[in-house]
């Protein structure tokens, strides 16, 4: 049975977890209500390219539940901490819901009522630049259904639940935010092999072939050569053909990036996945941007290394693509920019859970005085 609480309030949501290599972490976040915005506002900055598919299927899903059944998760940044400490204390008190997920991953809930901190939260979250961590999809189906049920009610913007997006707020600056890599797979591409990639990429690359030594698991072996290749500062992938040896590319450091990377703008010619999908797999391999964008065309996305490589051993790609992490950084200075990444360009660990609040969509509800965009409450 669901209840509805009749108290205005926040949800404070914890989740402690587990990534291979870097020991335990916990990330704190807010549950709120957030003003969407008209996308020319800039007021809440989306980083990633989306989809057609995923975005009308979100939309279809708000239309039939009329009910946010997940959060947005959105990133603030909080150099000063006046805001992340303060929820993070909810963490020294008992939990009101607790839940552990397929992957270990413990989450704790708690109701923040006290008016006076609400109200003091807000205010500090009023004016503050805010970034997609992820759920672009369901951001833009969120305002096209706001756009739709505005139309029908014609209320004042800002009055009604359909105005504002259920949103987990988290401190970019927290210790707790971890971001993985989307790995790419490639299949279906007439030719491409070991030899094939190795000639067509050593225009832009230093190409280095490397074997598995040891016992070491081959994922942790992959991490550790992508870490220490991109210490210099350049753009560096492992590339998988088949079992035995793989190679490092290595951006070349003499690349007239202007030149060749013409079509980009100057944050995004530094970044991972976009010098990948302009320089390797257009420019090497002869893949279109168009192509690259398919929604079943040749390329696959997973986060786990282990998967990427069984997915070229089982014939179901020809060549796994693994990348390091995007850096926070990156995110902002490209987001800020008003530009976009690829699409599965990060992977905020561990994933928001689904249903642990609901927020339902209702014309009648009533919201209070109109906020700017980006207010919180």
């Amino acid at each position: 049975m669901l209840i509805r609480d009749e108290t205005p309030c926040f949800y404070v949501v914890s989740q402690r977890y587990s990534v291979k290599g870097q020991g335990e972490r916990t990330r704190f976040g807010l549950v709120a209500r957030v003003r969407i915005d008209d996308g020319d506002s800039r007021a809440i900055l989306p980083h990633e390219r989306t989809m057609d598919a995923p975005r009308a299927d979100r939309t279809e899903l708000l239309q039939a539940t009329r009910m946010h059944l997940s959060q947005i998760f959105i990133l603030y940044s909080d150099p000063a901490g006046t805001i992340g400490p303060r929820v993070e204390a909810f963490g020294e008190r008992p939990p009101e819901r607790w839940a552990v997920d397929d992957a270990g991953t413990e989450a704790k809930l708690w109701r923040l009522t006290d008016r006076a901190m609400i109200r003091s939260i807000t205010e500090g979250l009023r004016d503050r630049t805010m970034w997609i961590a992820d759920g672009h999809h369901r951001y833009e189906a969120a305002r096209a259904m706001r756009d739709r049920l505005r139309a029908e009610d014609r209320s004042a913007p800002g009055t009604r639940s359909y105005d504002y997006a259920m949103c987990y707020l988290t401190s970019m600056d927290s210790a707790g935010v971890t971001i993985l890599p989307y790995h790419r797979a490639v299949r279906d591409v007439e030719g491409l092999d070991r030899a094939h990639l190795v000639k067509k990429s050593r225009e832009f690359f230093d190409v280095k072939e490397f074997s598995f030594e040891g016992f070491d698991p081959r994922a942790d072996q992959i991490r550790r050569k992508l870490r220490e290749a991109a210490r210099g500062g350049r753009n560096v992938y492992a590339a998988y053909t088949g079992p035995g040896a793989f190679q490092l590319l290595l951006v070349k450091e003499s690349l007239d990036r202007a030149r060749h990377l013409e079509s980009l703008a100057e944050p995004l010619r530094h970044l991972d996945v976009s010098v990948l999908h302009h320089l390797l797999l257009e420019k090497s391999l002869g893949l279109p941007l168009e192509r690259q964008r398919e929604e079943r065309g040749p390329l696959r996305y997973t986060d786990d290394i282990d998967r990427a490589l069984a997915w070229v051993d089982a014939g179901e790609a020809q060549i796994a693509l693994l990348l390091n992490p995007t850096a926070k950084e990156h995110l902002m200075a490209v987001a800020g920019a008003g530009l976009q990444m690829p699409q599965k360009s990060t992977y905020f660990y561990p994933k928001v859970l689904t249903g642990l609040v609901m927020n339902p969509l209702d014309p009648v509800d009533e919201i209070g005085e109109p906020a700017p965009a980006a207010h919180a409450g």
